[in-house]
């Protein structure tokens, strides 16, 4: 009984935290429906991870994470070693939390029907990265400053997704449900395949770069098709969608840390540095607006390290202040 206690904890702190296979999710499904201890356990465990990372609890997580507990402790009426075994679980759910991402569960009203739905939502900081896996076994990794939602129905009549920021999918193939990504008002159609969405507020463009399979990119009545190492351009002020050659396998490079830019402009390698550092860079030089960068900064490159690989003719100034630069002419 001990052995199945255990198997059980490790396969429901797995599900939580998105990192169970298809296998060890079955055993899971198995035990809980075999067991009436262990159904309502999992139902506690799911309720109240969604309850945790309520945006409205955010400011008073501690308290309500002791609340929450001892609530659900008397609801399920645990055991001693039961209830030791559920406090492990709920402390590495909030450590998981506060070190990757936040995630929340709230209604949402869709504009077209009227209808309320209720969408989880992942809030990516600055300065992280986040994996997750959806209900479909489709898998996403957010970049920094990013935030991705989708229906708690997902996976069941549709599979639709909405992004800001930037975004890697590696999408499970199912042909009778296409997987949609709304990234603005960008929209990218697929049934199975791997592609990088890039659509953060401040950017004047969208990107989506094919890496493997086939991807149709609208936006309005436009719309182009794209094969693998083709990249879609959409232009937020000029309204153009263009499809170019790419060496699209670099889109994603940030996924292992690393930040690879091909005649990119100052500015825009700036803004990447912020994400990743979590620092605000402050420019007071007219010289960077004409400065542009080809290369690729390493993920264990430090702060300091990376201004000076790319000035390398020592032109400027960095001042740090706490996470505030101060970037100014030499």
């Amino acid at each position: 009984m001990q052995d199945q206690d255990h198997l059980f904890e490790e396969r429901l702190n797995d599900y939580i935290s998105g990192t169970i296979t298809e296998k060890e999710k079955a055993e899971l499904f198995s035990l809980v429906g075999g067991s009436e201890r262990y159904r309502q356990q999992y139902n506690s465990a799911v309720k109240l991870h969604a309850l945790l990372h309520i945006p409205v609890l955010e400011a008073e997580k501690e308290d309500g994470y002791r609340r929450f507990s001892r609530r659900l402790s008397r609801e399920s009426g645990m055991k001693k070693n039961g209830f030791a075994v559920w406090m492990r679980f709920t402390a590495a759910a909030v450590v998981l939390m506060a070190l990757t991402s936040v995630l929340s569960v709230y209604l949402y009203e869709n504009r077209q029907g009227g209808r309320k739905e209720v969408l989880c939502e992942t809030v990516v900081p600055l300065g992280s990265q986040t994996k997750i896996r959806l209900p479909d076994s489709s898998v996403v990794v957010l970049n920094a400053g990013s935030v991705l939602k989708y229906p708690a129905t997902f996976g069941k009549k549709e599979r639709n997704v909405y992004l800001e920021g930037e975004g890697y999918f590696k999408v499970a193939k199912n042909r009778e449900k296409a997987f949609l990504v709304y990234a603005g008002d960008t929209r990218v159609k697929v049934t199975g395949t791997v592609f990088n969405v890039r659509s953060y507020p401040d950017d004047e463009q969208t990107e989506v770069d094919l890496i493997e399979g086939g991807v149709h990119v609208s936006v309005g009545e436009k719309g182009v098709f794209l094969k693998p190492n083709e990249r879609a351009l959409y232009n937020r002020k000029s309204g153009s969608l263009e499809r170019q050659s790419y060496e699209t396998y670099k889109s994603a490079l940030w996924t292992t840390g690393k930040l690879s830019f091909v005649n990119a402009s100052f500015r825009e390698i700036l803004k990447e540095i912020e994400r990743k550092y979590n620092v605000k860079i402050h420019v007071m030089s007219p010289q960077v607006e004409n400065e542009y960068f080809s290369g690729t900064i390493h993920a264990d490159m430090a702060l300091q390290e990376v201004f000076n690989f790319i000035d390398v003719d020592k032109k400027y100034v960095f001042e740090s202040s706490g996470n505030t630069i101060l970037l100014k002419d030499r």
